[in-house]
């Protein structure tokens, strides 16, 4: 069978309204961003022979030895590796190189200087076409930190609220997912005809920085020195998102899903991370509340739980998994750029 829309996401032919995507770091791959493998092999390259000897001494002791040809442990794995020897050491050099690690991913996000916008401004151009100039509002959640989906909405001239507020210095204020555009005459307010796209970065983003427990939104040239605000690339992500402002965007998922966000398809999205898998998206699914379509090149093992669910369906590039059954048909929708030519 073919996979056209309406069996991806059947609202929209009429409304935008209830619609949801969980875009992974598979759509930042053709915009220039390297996926896990490249950005493992990136990140281990540089490091300098003072660090890459430590971070051979973790490997040894898991009984690990880094692989570049498969990039395996992969970045995850080596975080994961390094912070728990850090924590049963006690040994500052630990700690030392999981601050490098995270300096130095966040390095090769920052020199893709000149990204390819594309497919991130036809999407957002999908989009204004099927809110029919009526008012209308759609949910992007993403693990990414890159800006791509920020500077395309921009470029298109979409309407984007991502949890801050303000001009060059936006402050956090989680309040603004609430928020409605529109004006008051006589006393009656009109919300306008506008697409509004809200955004939820569960990883935080290249563009935050916390200061004194506060959180505020730059142009990622002006942090320079600045904490940023990033969840390091890890497999126990868990523990970090349950402190600011991780803890606020999860609530606000939690209250989304199954709620405003009725319909929701993913792209991209790896479904390695246990605690949006476990916390977010398979309550909302086993409450029926919500009806996911995951588009993946191959099937993640984080799948697993979700295919027994009737409001789950699936396409990978070998096959369909499609009313619990699956079926002997390809598709190439997981590639973001065609998922957006079909969008």
């Amino acid at each position: 069978m073919a996979l056209d829309l309406s069996v991806i996401l059947p609202n929209v032919p009429q409304s935008l309204n209830g619609t949801g995507f969980l875009f992974g770091a598979g759509t930042s791959r053709e915009a220039g961003y390297p996926m896990m493998p490249g950005l493992t092999r990136e990140v281990v390259s540089v490091l300098k022979p003072t660090e890459r000897a430590i971070l051979d001494e973790v490997l040894k002791s898991a009984g690990e030895s880094y692989d570049d040809a498969k990039a395996t442990p992969n970045i995850e794995q080596i975080s994961d590796l390094v912070i728990a020897h850090w924590i049963n050491s006690n040994d500052a050099r630990f700690n030392d190189l999981e601050n490098r690690l995270r300096e130095l991913i966040l390095e090769r996000i920052l020199a893709v200087t000149n990204p390819v916008l594309d497919n991130h401004c036809r999407f957002f151009e999908a989009l204004k076409k099927r809110a029919f100039g009526l008012p209308c509002c759609v949910w992007i959640f993403t693990t990414n930190y890159d800006l791509l989906f920020e500077t395309a909405a921009a470029r298109t001239g979409v309407a984007i609220e991502n949890g801050f507020c303000g001009t060059t210095e936006r402050f956090f204020n989680p309040m603004q997912f609430k928020s409605i555009s529109g004006a008051v005459a006589g006393g009656r307010f009109s919300p306008s005809n506008n697409l509004t796209v809200k955004l939820v970065k569960f990883h935080g983003s290249i563009s935050w920085v916390e200061e004194s427990s506060k959180f505020y939104e730059r142009h990622p040239v002006a942090l320079a020195g600045s904490r940023r605000v990033m969840v390091l690339p890890r497999r126990r992500k868990v523990m970090d998102t349950l402190t600011p402002p991780y803890d606020t965007l999860f609530t606000q998922a939690s209250k989304v899903m199954g709620g405003e966000c009725k319909y929701l398809v993913s792209c991209g999205f790896s479904y390695a991370d246990e605690h949006i898998n476990q916390q977010l998206l398979l309550p909302v699914m086993q409450a029926n509340r919500c009806r996911l379509f995951a588009l993946c090149q191959e099937e993640p093992t984080g799948l697993a739980a979700f295919k027994s669910l009737p409001n789950f369906q699936a396409g990978f590039e070998k096959n369909l998994h499609i009313g619990g059954k699956i079926v002997a048909d390809t598709t190439d929708l997981w590639q973001f750029s065609k998922f957006v030519s079909l969008f």
